[in-house]
């Protein structure tokens, strides 16, 4: 139960500090942690070096781990994505939210505006709150029809509604605060980690702690990556396919250490709770046979995938750094889901 005590801890702290009879106190406030959680999509249990990828190489969220505490057995709060993001930010086993599977384009089904959110409260406790990346708890982005990121405690926000669209490379379907982006070059989860560093550095409220909301498309079914990336691994791969994914889980490593060194660049990261994870198991092969050579997710040596309720489609990777409070170089089995932020 330590993992979850260090969790409650934490949001507990940030309560007490934000009480007025405790707010003269100058080095109480200073207390507050600043939090960042980084959320991928579909990235499986056996995709990370540190978690015995023989292929792929992720030397940021391994060094990620070695300055933190490894989680062995980590569960996501559901085997797909928009039930899994919502109990996330609620704290709320999905079942009781009315998100019961993942949301298409325009469908009514959605994260409730009197749903309370993480954000939320932490906003309440004196924090600037930003999302970036994907969100999909809705299925009318943008809409006023339903409740956005800014209705669910998100002072900043920079997302798409599922994918990135038309493809992962020079997207032109992300909205900030409201307002479409058009098209923007680069790559989603370098887009996207750009975005937080821009927020971090240039936009947010100085003054207070802030929690960032990081949410990548990546790794998915193989989207675009960079080509020298791609080739980095064709010597290593049965297809062209899966070097293309595993170009995708090595640029999304590039910038979790990008957000990381902005950290460093602020003297923060000693003062920064840091949660690495995904949001459900992988996509592999068995999803559309062996022959169509789309998913080459790996659940290690889990059984099932994502949309299984068996292991592999619910445990997932899970890596948390908070220097001076958790020890650097544990591995941890205790179990924990992603409910318990």
């Amino acid at each position: 139960m330590y993992l979850k005590n260090a969790l409650s801890l934490m949001l507990a702290t940030v309560f007490l500090l934000s009480l007025p009879e405790l707010q003269a106190v100058e080095t109480q406030q200073a207390a507050k942690p600043n939090i960042m959680v980084i959320l991928c999509d579909d990235l499986g249990y056996g995709d990370l070096a540190c978690y015995g990828h023989p292929v792929i190489k992720t030397p940021h969220l391994d060094q990620l781990a070695s300055q933190g505490m490894r989680l062995t057995d980590c569960y996501a709060s559901a085997p797909v994505c928009s039930p899994s993001r919502a109990g996330l930010l609620t704290g709320r086993t999905p079942n009781r939210l009315g998100v019961y599977d993942w949301i298409p384009e325009g469908h009514p089904m959605h994260l409730k505006r009197d749903e309370v959110t993480v954000a939320q409260l932490l906003q309440q406790a004196g924090y600037d709150t930003a999302h970036v990346g994907k969100w999909h708890c809705n299925g009318m982005f943008n809409s006023k029809e339903q409740p956005q990121p800014g209705d669910h405690g998100f002072r900043h926000w920079f997302s798409t509604q599922n994918n990135a669209l038309p493809t992962h490379e020079n997207p032109n379907n992300f909205v900030r605060n409201g307002k479409p982006v058009g098209e923007i070059e680069g790559f989603s989860c370098q887009i996207v980690a750009d975005e937080g560093i821009h927020w971090l550095k240039n936009w947010r409220e100085q003054e207070k702690p802030f929690f960032l909301h990081v949410c990548f498309h990546e790794p998915h079914e193989r989207v675009a990556s960079p080509p020298e990336l791609v080739e980095k691994y064709l010597d290593k791969s049965l297809y062209e396919d899966q070097a293309q994914y595993f170009a995708n889980v090595a640029n999304m490593d590039l910038a979790v250490g990008k957000l990381l060194k902005a950290l460093d660049e602020m003297n923060v990261a000693d003062n920064t709770l840091v949660f690495f994870t995904s949001d459900n198991g992988p996509e592999t092969l068995n999803r559309y046979g062996k022959g169509s050579r789309r998913s080459w997710g790996s659940p290690g040596v889990l059984r099932g995938m994502k949309l299984h309720i068996y292991e592999g489609g619910i445990r997932v990777p899970g890596i948390i750094r908070w220097p001076g409070n958790i020890k650097a170089g544990q591995e941890v089995d205790t179990p924990v889901c992603s409910v318990d932020l």
